[in-house]
């Protein structure tokens, strides 16, 4: 029998509570273990019921969401996925949940279908960053001419690379598709977050959309 994967929701609105553990409880393998609307309950509930997804709003009254990603990211004894769900575009929010290194990005607007295809592809251990949220670093992008700097810097197999990983694939799969080994895919990616200052699967997709070498729409 498949152990289901545990879910912690936090968000202060209980009508997006009660929707997010419906939609997800009606999943195959999915199971809702702890959801709260208050912000300094998160931590201690993730470190008590061990999920290995929490769902995250990143303004919670009691203590911000993105002090609460950095604290559960930033301790190896939670192996705990984080998956943002947030209804504030601003780039400079955008920009700190960044920082805080959540693994995926959804907004509160968007469909079943797309916060469920977070949901799996952040389980999976992949990056997952939504149409509307990938369109708020583009935007933040275009202000930045770094951004071409950072292009400048990285090959055009390392381009490959971060354009397929931005889509889901796994290491297996970039290898087979570029027809390159396993080994040669890691070195590429490993290579990548040094030279771009990146640290999980979730900044190699947003960065692949703030250089242009990815649109999720």
């Amino acid at each position: 029998m498949t152990t289901p994967t545990k879910i912690v929701i936090a968000d202060d609105h209980v009508l997006v509570r009660e929707g997010l553990k419906m939609l997800l409880s009606l999943e195959p393998g999915l199971q809702v273990v702890g959801d709260t609307g208050n912000g300094a309950a998160v931590e201690a509930m993730v470190r008590e019921r061990v999920p290995d997804l929490l769902v995250l709003d990143l303004e919670l009254p009691g203590r911000s969401g993105i002090d609460i990603a950095t604290a559960i990211k930033s301790d190896p004894a939670i192996a705990c996925k984080v998956l943002v769900l947030t209804g504030n575009l601003k780039a400079e929010m955008v920009a700190r949940a960044r920082a805080a290194g959540a693994d995926g990005y959804v907004v509160k607007g968007d469909d079943s279908v797309e916060v469920l295809r977070a949901v799996r592809a952040v389980v999976a251990g992949r990056g997952y960053v939504s149409g509307e949220i990938a369109g708020a670093f583009a935007v933040d992008a275009r202000r930045d001419p770094a951004a071409a700097l950072d292009v400048a810097r990285i090959t055009a197999r390392e381009r490959e690379v971060l354009s397929l990983v931005a889509r889901g694939y796994s290491n297996n799969d970039v290898g087979a598709l570029l027809d390159i080994s396993v080994l040669t895919v890691r070195t590429h990616r490993q290579r990548l977050m040094e030279k771009l200052g990146l640290r999980n699967a979730a900044e190699i997709t947003a960065c692949a959309v703030k250089l242009g070498l990815y649109d999720p729409t």
